[in-house]
């Protein structure tokens, strides 16, 4: 017996290190060092590269282009054969090509905007997980320390009922059973726990340390309970919406760019080389300088299935963000509508906890004064254990539905 007393009070030592951490990570501190850890958002940020230098790309098309030229030729005729070759400089540059340059310069900008709300798209998935994660391991934690309690005050009323000298064989057979019980909950509960902390430690790519422990959740109120003003919120702080509303932007360029190159384009193009002829003597410096001017007449079939496949992919996008905006508000409206049933169910089954906490101290008085049975005091502790546990587990399901109306609307968790 002293063996498995001793089991029990080592999974209540396992906890002392935790309590004496340097340092007690709370949700903030989670969620702010995910967010920095975030392999996604690594990714993107890498990504978000790609689209800068692609801007840089646009702007080098149309500046003024400059090249070093070689030209060497031969031809032959009845007369003879004729060597010529010639080195200069060239130069060119699109003066007018219906806005295109604008479009595509517009439209590079808002792609790497766009990158940016995806970064921050990827961390706001790592700040769900790690809220999901803190609060189920806050519930296991108080779990153990409910399962704990009850098992010492069964260890309490056995002693009592010994010194008493009514304890038969067949109670302390009773008593073994539903300690031992009582063992392999706290046991199993203790596991719970630091699964749920080393998956909280996974999430936010921090090595695990066997120091590592959380802190309980202060009491607060959503900033946000009503859908008139919570949806609003929500989608002005919606990373994903944020990004979408881009792309529709983005599909309306493309369809802007389709169309110039319907357009005429106007081109400068300007040339100076050295000319030989066969003996090598120098024929002249030749001049060129010219305007280029062209107009598309015939054959526009590549133009129009641009324009159009454009157009359709900007109804797409448009239809995407509609959808999109839908959806977070039946999500909203959801949390909202599921935080006050939590709340509800939360408060009425304290209600039970309380009247079964009584019903239990009253049994457990009339068994230490033999006015009672012990199969009567089992099945009233079963129900007051199995209403606070229900209780912890409605607590943090509350928490957590009242986290994520703060986390859609925006507000700081």
């Amino acid at each position: 017996m002293k063996k498995r007393i001793a089991l029990i009070c080592l999974a209540l030592l396992c906890l002392v290190p935790k309590l004496m951490a340097q340092k007690i990570w709370t949700l903030k501190d989670c969620i702010s060092y995910g967010r920095k850890r975030s392999f996604k958002a690594e990714e993107n940020t890498i990504l978000n590269a790609v689209y800068r230098e692609d801007k840089k790309n646009i702007e080098g098309l149309y500046l003024p282009q400059f090249s070093a030229v070689l030209n060497p030729s031969y031809s032959r005729n009845q007369a003879g054969y004729l060597w010529l070759s010639g080195f200069g400089l060239e130069a060119n540059t699109i003066l007018y090509a219906g806005f295109r340059k604008k479009y595509e310069l517009e439209k590079a900008n808002m792609t790497a905007v766009k990158s940016e709300y995806n970064i921050a798209s990827a961390q706001n998935d790592i700040e769900l997980q790690v809220l999901y994660a803190y609060t189920d391991a806050l519930s296991k934690r108080e779990q153990f320390l409910v399962s704990v309690r009850f098992y010492h005050k069964a260890l309490q009323l056995r002693y009592e009922l010994s010194v008493k000298k009514i304890f038969k064989n067949t109670d302390k057979a009773f008593f073994e059973a539903m300690l031992q019980q009582d063992r392999h909950e706290i046991e199993s509960l203790s596991m719970q726990y630091e699964l749920a902390l080393l998956k909280i430690c996974q999430i936010i790519n921090l090595n695990a340390a066997s120091d590592f422990d959380i802190e309980e959740i202060p009491p607060f109120t959503p900033a946000y309970k009503e859908l008139t003003e919570a949806f609003p919120k929500a989608v002005q702080a919606d990373p994903g919406i944020s990004s979408n509303q881009l792309e529709t932007e983005v599909a309306a360029k493309n369809i802007a760019i389709a169309k110039s190159f319907r357009s005429p384009v106007l081109s400068f193009q300007t040339s100076s080389f050295y000319a030989f002829n066969n003996g090598n003597n120098l024929s002249g410096i030749q001049y060129y300088l010219g305007l280029n001017f062209a107009v598309p007449v015939f054959n526009l079939k590549v133009q129009n299935a641009n324009i159009e496949r454009a157009v359709i992919n900007f109804n797409y996008q448009k239809t995407q963000l509609e959808n999109q905006k839908k959806t977070l508000l039946n999500t909203v409206d959801f949390i909202i509508n599921e935080l006050k049933n939590k709340e509800a169910v939360y408060q009425n089954v304290l209600l039970a906890l309380d009247k079964t906490t009584l019903l239990l101290n009253e049994s457990t008085k009339n068994l230490e004064d033999g006015n009672s049975t012990y199969e009567a005091y089992l099945v009233l502790r079963n129900w007051n254990r199995n209403n606070a546990l229900q209780a912890v587990m409605l607590k943090y399901e509350t928490i957590t539905q009242a986290k994520l109306l703060d986390f859609y609307t925006g507000t700081t968790l």
